[in-house]
């Protein structure tokens, strides 16, 4: 599989899954065992598509909710217990929210989550196809931060898809901590995909040096410092990218910056 750029129009489906993603991860976010890495937020990649970090509710009883993209539908459990969703029929993040705080209190979990997650209660907009499409690239995408997780020495998260951007990312952390905005905080590179109307695949080291902005990239990668700081490779209009050159400009990116993201500079 490649990562391809994504069908003319899918735009609508995306935000409707955001907001799924969003609502699915209102329990986990409220109620999950903290993670400092905010993993409890995330959705990891599934055989299907993407499900919440399971929140323990009691008597070894544990929430989880899956977004299915083969069958095109939610999944949510917690014991013996179940709700599911068509999402061809457009459910609202609102009625999926609610479900999910209702079956957590069946099952003996009472969880108050912050109802912003899930406050929108009108129809969605759901086109099968362009969800399978978004999968297939998704697919394709964690195959490559598999690979490059494989390669790397040190702390790494992911990969997960992150329910605030709705992109899919690892993160590989530096034992070295610098400032950011009065608190402690570890240098890090992510290197994700971020799916839109234009998709790219992206390397942020941080704390970003201006130095490297100059520095060459392959493959036409190019960095980007409006907005957020680091490596960016567009996505062909109408084409794709094989996951071997994301990765390959991962470990580029993670070899001339990492040695200054260390403890010992």
């Amino acid at each position: 599989m490649h990562i391809a750029d994504l069908p003319d129009g899918w735009m609508a489906t995306r935000s409707t899954m955001h907001a799924y993603a969003q609502a699915l991860t209102a329990i986990p976010r409220a109620a999950g065992t903290h993670d400092a890495r905010w993993r409890h937020v995330s959705m990891d990649p599934t055989a299907r598509g993407f499900a919440s970090s399971p929140t323990a509710l009691g008597d070894g009883i544990a929430l989880t909710a899956e977004l299915d993209l083969v069958d095109h539908r939610i999944l949510a459990s917690a014991g013996d217990r179940s709700v599911e969703f068509d999402l061809r029929g457009g459910p609202s993040p609102h009625s999926i929210g609610i479900a999910l705080v209702d079956l957590a209190a069946q099952a003996g979990g009472h969880v108050v989550p912050d109802p912003d997650r899930y406050a929108d209660d009108t129809p969605q907009t759901y086109n099968p196809d362009h969800a399978s499409a978004f999968r297939d690239a998704a697919v394709a995408a964690v195959e490559a931060l598999n690979v490059l997780n494989a390669g790397i020495e040190g702390e790494i998260t992911g990969p997960h898809l992150w329910p605030h951007g709705f992109d899919i990312a690892s993160e590989w952390y530096s034992d070295k901590t610098v400032d950011n905005n009065g608190s402690g905080a570890n240098a890090q590179i992510a290197a994700g995909w971020y799916p839109s109307e234009t998709s790219y695949v992206y390397v942020n080291p941080w704390p970003f040096r201006d130095e490297w902005a100059d520095l060459p990239l392959p493959y036409g990668a190019t960095w980007n410092v409006d907005g957020w700081y680091g490596a960016k490779l567009d996505i062909p209009a109408g084409g794709s990218i094989e996951p071997a050159v994301f990765t390959n400009l991962a470990r580029t990116v993670h070899q001339v910056t990492s040695v200054h993201l260390s403890p010992e500079v």
